[in-house]
């Protein structure tokens, strides 16, 4: 037993039950600590409402897009989901869609501003079902009330043009119809005096379905008043046609007297049939737009989003928000399933903000003749054109796009062709328009003729405090005269190029890494100092070719000019005026007093002031005064080849993402920009998905490898010894 009084420098022992009481105590102690810690720390996450997503691509967060859109929300919206969620046996055969919007959305009630969310199972939930109709029909119930006025008058005007067709029928019974004699005219005015007799059949057959269709759940009062229109509109036609028949008929000898004097008296009788007819129909049109109807559908498809603003609702459809696999991409992993993308946060934040502007930007390609360059295609039937991928994403973010040709020469070469091309926007419609222009010097044109350009137009849209993105074509216009008062110099005949990357320089890999070694292809990595750059930061690109932008030597004043898209100068680069040198790869270098010299850009962002006196045409957030203007050396940015270039690496996962995301985003940031939208300004979700690792210098690597790894962890475990000795040693 341990003593209790020791002398000095003598060893005192402890009992076992000092021992137990010691060191229980501070296994109760620690314990309590960590159950506290763990319980402040759970309740700190809950009150600061934060999570931690550790996804490479952000998958369980809200982008910095949806974020600037939702934060700042000024009315109030709703998201409801109408998921169903699986049984079992379901989740175990096919992936459970419900959840990641059930989790997308509560990230929405989360960071956004004035946002409720809920989720509904139809099938689980028919109650609250029946509450989400009271509310679309209370909240946008005045369709609903055009709706029901309609549908309650229609009774009245059946039953009068039933009366008048009775009646007309009676006086056809009475008709010697089978003296009528066997030749065609004959039988058309058979067919004229018998055609009534169906009226109140068919009228009947109306009525059914539209009481049946009132009392769905909810009711189809769009389907309804559907049948009130499909009615009304034939009765309309046939009553049309009677008369025609009866005006031709009834001077004509061959027919009975008494046949003849029938339609000679009854034309009064259908033309009163016909204006009823008329007028209930012109009620039917006039009705608008129904917000239950889109409702009804949405429950009836199963899993979609309602998206519900102040004034108006956006309903998103299960294929709009899990994208089906894009056929084109199976030739990249034959005999692999590629699974649905999930596009929730695009559409519910597009849906958003369609719901709170209070205008549609609008989009508009310009172009100097030659095909339609943004036509929307009907894979795998029919291609779009080869830029309908970016203009279908203006779409998807509320943008109205529109296309002209300017000098008008494609729609004289498709009238010449027999190919009428669809009609195109006024000059007035586009003036407020962010004009997208491109020159391509392919366009046909008569023989000694100079090519057509957009230089004039373009410069009176500026002019006007307009705003527009050019892409630079190969040989196309510098339109000189327009980009001097811009600060801005186009070099359309000097393609951006590097010195020739010889096998051993350069690094070893995929295809595209190869043909990097070539003069004008670049990898791009750094597209400069702007606001539409900096997001893009390590996003690989292809643009190719790249022709060469500058600020000129004196800008105006008022304008402002910033680079973007400066060229490495690691291999030296410069703008070769050789063309023909450089795509057949022959004699690649840099001559002085020919060629441009770095530094070399592909592209400027210039904004102007404009002059008092000037009234923007642009978008009412212009309270600046200002006009913007974005030149980018290619029009790769924006062409689809480039933007529905898959990774192949990712593809392999199921995972669908670009090769080249920094096009897409380089070109929608551009007209954000333009259209003076900066919150827009990101990374899309689609962008998202790629790895950004930015590649290190030659300084930078030099100075890990030999600084750090060479010397700096050896020194360091020198270091440690020799305090771990001199500590010691005594």
């Amino acid at each position: 037993m341990a003593e209790t009084e020791t002398k000095p420098n003598q060893l005192t022992y402890e009992s076992q039950h000092e021992r137990w009481l010691k060191y229980g105590l501070n296994v109760v102690v620690v314990s309590v600590v960590v159950v506290l810690l763990a319980g402040v720390i759970t309740y700190l996450a809950q009150r600061t409402n934060r999570r931690l997503d550790t996804t490479a691509s952000g998958q369980y967060s809200l982008k910095p897009q949806t974020l600037n859109i939702i934060q700042d929300l000024k009315g109030p919206i709703k998201i409801v989901s109408l998921y169903q969620k699986p049984t079992p046996e379901e989740a175990a055969k096919s992936p459970d869609y419900a959840q990641p919007v059930a989790d997308l959305l509560d990230e929405y009630r989360r960071k956004g501003r004035n946002i409720t969310v809920d989720a509904i199972d139809p099938v689980t939930n028919p109650t609250k079902v029946d509450d989400l109709i009271t509310e679309v029909t209370n909240k946008y119930g005045g369709e609903v009330k055009k709706y029901n006025a309609v549908l309650d008058a229609y009774g009245n005007v059946y039953k009068q043009i039933q009366d008048l067709a009775t009646a007309e029928i009676g006086k056809i019974t009475k008709l010697p119809l089978n003296e009528l004699p066997d030749d065609e005219d004959s039988q058309t005015a058979l067919a004229g005096l018998t055609t009534v007799r169906s009226f109140p059949k068919q009228l009947d057959t109306s009525k059914e379905s539209i009481e049946r269709r009132r009392k769905l759940k909810p009711p189809d009062l769009k389907g309804a008043m559907d049948s009130v229109a499909d009615s009304m509109d034939l009765i309309s036609q046939r009553c049309a046609a009677i008369e025609e028949v009866f005006n031709q008929d009834k001077g004509n000898a061959k027919l009975p007297k008494p046949i003849r004097d029938y339609m000679a008296a009854a034309a009064p009788a259908y033309q009163q049939i016909k204006k009823l007819a008329d007028d209930l129909l012109k009620q039917t049109k006039d009705v608008g737009e129904l917000k239950l109807d889109d409702l009804r559908q949405s429950l009836r498809a199963r899993d979609a989003i309602l998206v519900m603003g102040e004034k108006d609702m956006r309903v998103l459809p299960f294929e709009q928000v899990w994208k089906a696999d894009d056929q084109q991409l199976k030739q990249y992993v034959p005999g692999q399933e590629i699974k649905p993308k999930f596009a929730g946060e695009q559409q519910i934040s597009t849906a958003i903000l369609s719901l709170t502007q209070d205008k549609k930007p609008k989009v508009c390609f310009v172009r100097a003749g030659g095909a339609p360059l943004t036509t929307p295609g009907m894979p795998p039937f029919q291609r779009g054109g080869p830029m309908s991928v970016v203009a279908d994403r203006l779409r998807q973010y509320n943008f109205e796009v529109l296309e002209k040709d300017v000098t008008g020469m494609w729609a004289m070469q498709s009238q010449m062709q027999q190919m009428p091309s669809p009609p195109e926007p006024t000059d007035e419609q586009i003036k407020d328009a962010i004009w997208v222009v491109m020159d391509f010097p392919t366009a046909e044109q008569q023989p000694g003729m100079p090519s057509p350009t957009v230089a004039a137009k373009v410069a009176d849209h500026l002019r006007a405090g307009g705003s527009a993105l050019v892409l630079v074509s190969v040989r196309g216009d510098a339109m000189a005269d327009v980009m001097k008062d811009w600060g801005v110099e186009i070099h359309p005949d000097a393609v951006a190029a590097h010195e020739l990357i010889k096998q051993s320089e350069g690094r070893q890999g995929s295809a595209m890494d190869e043909a990097q070694r070539i003069p004008f292809i670049f990898d791009i990595r750094d597209y400069g100092d702007h606001v539409i750059t900096r997001p893009l930061r390590s996003l690989e690109s292809f643009l190719v070719p790249l022709l060469c932008v500058k600020p000129t030597q004196q800008v105006p004043a008022g304008v402002t000019v910033t680079p973007i898209i400066p060229l490495p100068q690691s291999p030296k680069s410069w703008g070769e005026t050789d063309l023909e040198g450089l795509q057949n790869l022959t004699d690649v270098k840099y001559d002085e007093g020919k060629d441009l010299a770095g530094p070399i850009y592909g592209g400027i962002v210039s904004e102007k002031k404009l002059p008092p006196s000037t009234q923007p045409t642009t978008a009412p957030a212009n309270k600046a005064g200002t006009a913007r203007l974005v030149v980018i050396g290619t029009p790769a940015v924006a062409l689809d080849r480039w933007i529905n270039e898959p990774d192949e690496n990712l593809l392999r996962r199921g995972v669908i993402a670009s090769k080249f995301p920094a096009n897409a985003e380089l070109f929608n940031n551009s007209v954000f920009w333009l259209a003076r939208m900066e919150p827009m300004i990101a990374i899309s979700p689609a962008a998202m998905e790629v790895a950004r690792i930015e590649p290190m210098s030659n300084g930078a690597l030099s100075a890990w490898k030999n600084g750090a790894l060479l010397v700096g962890l050896p020194g360091l475990v020198v270091l440690c010894g020799a305090m771990v000795y001199f500590a010691r040693r005594d």
